[in-house]
């Protein structure tokens, strides 16, 4: 029987421990499956009794990073199983704290370091309500849920809901700044924006997994926009340009219309497993435009646009799952949503570290 190498069971250990940092690493621990660990330390166990074989001279720096993954994997076993027996409430606070993060998220990519004139108001808008209904949710549950998660992520809520209210009005009053042709070039350019947005998440997608509201925030921004054009002419702008830019932003108003209502009746007629199915087939289509573009590629070549728009996919999906989870429990939804949200929290981490490695290059 042939003893196993240093070097195989080194690789061993860094395969156990790249499930670690796959399923648990960053990831909260309300949602994961602490059987899972305890499989991952069978794994050690046997892998450490092999240990043994080897020349005295190669076992300390293995059994030194066994020892540690071994304490690393049942402490986080512990603390799992500690905290999901804290009831629903608990439960309940920690999605909280999760929607708030993948909010952060959200203006990172989209605000953070971006020039005001050209940020998206009404995304802005959709996450302010967002925090707000987190923060009465949190409020609501802080008599009854005795944990600092409540605490800290109600203190977060509310830094990040009086910073981006802030830089909601700072961005109204730099789309004013500039002359009234350079006003009409940001108009134009917002309105290619949004565009740009329905391409992405309606164009050739199924009705079935599109969110309505999303389409209806497209169809909001385009009216506003469609008026400032219309409100520069009456400033004194005489530009073909923008008169042209303001009827192509009514067209689009129409057609998109149309499709609100052509996405609103599919819904209506689709049943539960339709729609569950519909949503686990679009979040399959991101996983696999990710592998495609960023898994096992070079950070510092990958544009961060293109993984931008998937993690906006992918939290579009995760919204209407979570939402359908609160209308109707379904076990293949609600599998599928932490499915996706497992993903969503993968991609926001790479987006930043594709960042990271473009600074410092």
């Amino acid at each position: 029987m042939n003893r196993p190498t240093a070097d195989a069971l080194r690789n061993r250990v860094q395969t156990i421990h790249q499930r670690y940092d796959t399923y648990f690493a960053g990831q909260p621990r309300i949602s994961r499956d602490a059987a899972l660990l305890d499989e991952m330390l069978v794994q050690l166990d046997a892998l450490a009794a092999e240990l043994a074989a080897l020349p005295k001279d190669e076992r300390p720096e293995l059994q030194s990073t066994v020892d540690a993954n071994r304490a690393l994997y049942r402490r986080e076993a512990e603390a799992i199983r500690a905290l999901q027996a804290g009831g629903p409430e608990l439960h309940a606070a920690h999605d909280a704290s999760q929607w708030a993060q993948l909010t952060a998220h959200r203006y990172r990519r989209h605000f953070a370091g971006r020039a005001r004139g050209t940020r998206d108001l009404a995304l802005l808008g959709e996450m302010i309500d967002d925090l707000a209904r987190i923060e009465r949710s949190l409020i609501e549950m802080q008599p009854r849920v005795d944990d600092e998660i409540v605490t800290t992520t109600l203190a977060t809520v509310r830094q990040n809901l009086e910073l981006y209210r802030g830089e909601r009005t700072a961005i109204a009053t730099a789309r004013e700044a500039g002359t009234l042709q350079e006003q009409a070039d940001t108009l134009a350019a917002l309105a290619n924006d949004q565009f740009q947005l329905y391409r992405d998440h309606f164009a050739g997608q199924s009705r079935l997994s599109r969110r309505p509201a999303l389409l209806e925030r497209i169809i909001g921004q385009l009216e506003q926009l469609g008026d400032r054009m219309r409100a520069l002419e009456a400033q004194g702008l005489y530009a073909e340009s923008n008169e042209k830019n303001a009827q192509i932003v009514a067209e689009r108003v129409g057609l998109y219309r149309q499709e609100l209502g052509a996405v609103r009746e599919a819904r209506q007629q689709a049943s539960l497993s339709a729609l569950v199915d519909a949503f686990g087939e679009a979040a399959n289509a991101v996983f696999a435009r990710y592998r495609e573009h960023f898994a096992g590629q070079d950070r510092g070549s990958r544009e961060l646009d293109r993984l931008a728009a998937l993690c906006d996919s992918l939290f579009d999906l995760a919204r209407q799952m979570d939402d359908l989870d609160r209308v109707r429990a379904d076990e293949t939804n609600q599998h599928n949503l932490s499915v996706v949200l497992d993903h969503l929290r993968l991609y926001e981490k790479e987006y930043g570290l594709i960042q990271e490695s473009r600074s410092g290059s």
